[in-house]
């Protein structure tokens, strides 16, 4: 199930994405910092 919901929300973003291109880069501005935080703190939490 989860990662169906996962696809259907990729899709969804990419739709969205192409319909909307100023709204998604903004989106993108504000919640790229986050992502990259939690992707940092995962990479260290498997390294170590």
């Amino acid at each position: 199930m989860g990662k169906i919901s996962l696809i259907i929300g990729i899709i969804i973003g990419i739709i969205f994405s192409v319909a909307f291109p100023e709204v998604a880069q903004t989106i993108n501005d504000a919640i790229m910092p986050t992502i990259q935080s939690i992707s940092e703190k995962m990479i260290n939490w498997i390294t170590t």
